[in-house]
């Protein structure tokens, strides 16, 4: 009798919908990282500083529109103070100086909210073309409108939602308007000459992996273009720019609010008895980067493999989160692009249904609710955590190898079916 109980709930368990798996990962982060911290660590309500804001607000932006007003004003190099964007950046920001900046900030802001909109809400329902909006879709675009990474973004005036944007906009006309790609290659390049990371979301202009000619044509073609586009501003521009990203790269910022490799290996050597770990630092960084770059090997390699003809769900997350990952200095206000390729993820309905064919396999829904905790804890400020878990890196790498190891699982089961 025992034994058949325990084989219902096996049975139960098993065939548990991937919905649920989900939903559960995000009530544990929200307890963890809310409930926890804010009502149950003291015999009062805490009331944390939730963002780390600057005054004046905007800080970022006004920052950009000195660059701007360095090279269209002054007619000097726009690479004064701390200017790591591409040259062309420069120039795309001159028109905010013709207002004030309490208006550029307004208008900034709001083209912010509208592409956060569109890329966490509009595109998973384009792209997965459901009549109606899914309940784990809406969870992630609510969420994420409230999230303190997307409340950063705004707080600062950046415009990392608006750079994706434009980049995901590219890939959607690049699938689904096969006769505008040309429009596509421009509005790609766009996006990698706002911020350079969106560089990595050039695997995703694949739709027949099996053309391999034609593949590695056009990524060059792509590649060169965005590099030529560096000269812009001529070749002085180009040089002050890569003295600043070479200075930004061998001496970044550390600290908690960034969640990059180098700055979450410093992070560990400065805590007590921990201290030898700066001795091997390097290693260390080279390891972890080995490890992404694995990540996004195989989920590179698994859609080669599918050869899907549409956009990849999984490995445009892997591309993203490689993007929060992979630079030296990746501020948690980045962490405003990841709710996009998540929605889309949990919006594909045939994904999900197609890994329950036969029943959910007991592996694929724990790495659903270890990656759903994880992208939960993400939505929260580092106030909010504990001392190991105030940088977001390790949720990230989390996440990272959870989507790795869901695209083996989907690809195995799809085998099998």
């Amino acid at each position: 009798m025992n034994k058949t109980r325990i084989q219902q709930l096996l049975d139960h368990i098993l065939n548990t919908p991937p919905s649920m798996w989900i939903m559960l990962g995000f009530s544990i982060g929200y307890i963890v990282f809310f409930i926890r911290p804010i009502l149950f660590s003291a015999p009062v309500m805490q009331f944390f500083k939730y963002v780390p804001a600057a005054d004046p607000i905007g800080i970022d932006l006004k920052q950009m529109l000195s660059y701007s007003q360095s090279w269209f004003v002054d007619k000097q190099t726009p690479y004064i103070g701390r200017n790591l964007y591409p040259p062309l950046a420069s120039v795309l920001f001159t028109p905010l100086l013709f207002v004030k900046f309490s208006w550029a900030y307004k208008i900034v802001t709001l083209i912010n909210v509208f592409c956060f909109v569109m890329i966490t809400l509009v595109f998973p329902i384009l792209i997965c073309r459901e009549k109606q909006v899914s309940s784990l879709t809406m969870l992630v675009f609510i969420t994420g409108l409230f999230s303190y990474g997307f409340q950063f973004e705004l707080e600062r005036g950046q415009f990392n939602v608006i750079a994706v944007f434009i980049c995901f906009l590219s890939i959607w006309i690049y699938y689904y308007h096969n006769k505008y790609r040309y429009l596509a290659y421009i509005l790609f390049t766009i996006s990698v000459q706002l911020k350079v990371f969106p560089l990595i979301f050039i695997v995703m202009l694949i739709d027949d992996w099996q053309d391999k000619r034609n593949n590695i044509k056009r990524l060059l073609i792509l590649a060169s273009l965005n590099f030529v586009l560096f000269f812009v501003l001529g070749p002085h521009v180009f040089v002050d720019f890569m003295k600043a990203i070479i200075a930004q790269t061998v001496n970044p910022d550390i600290g908690p609010g960034n969640h990059s490799i180098r700055s979450f290996v410093t992070l560990q050597s400065y805590k007590p008895g921990w201290i030898w770990i700066i001795h091997f630092s390097g290693l260390a960084q080279l390891a972890l980067l080995a490890v992404i770059a694995d990540c996004i090997f195989l989920s590179m390699h698994q859609a080669y493999r599918q050869n899907q003809k549409n956009i990849n769900p999984l490995l445009m997350l892997t591309c993203t989160i490689g993007a929060l990952l992979i630079p030296s200095v990746s501020i948690d206000y980045k962490l405003s692009i990841l709710a996009a390729p998540v929605a889309l993820l949990f919006s594909d309905n045939k994904y999900l249904e197609r890994a329950n064919r036969h029943g959910l396999n007991i592996i694929f829904g724990l790495l659903l609710l270890i990656f759903s905790t994880a992208y939960c804890s993400t939505l929260f400020s580092s106030t909010n955590k504990p001392l190991m878990f105030e940088n977001n890196f390790p949720a990230l790498i989390t996440m990272l190898l959870a989507v790795t190891f869901l695209s083996l699982v989907y690809n195995w089961k799809s085998k099998k079916t």
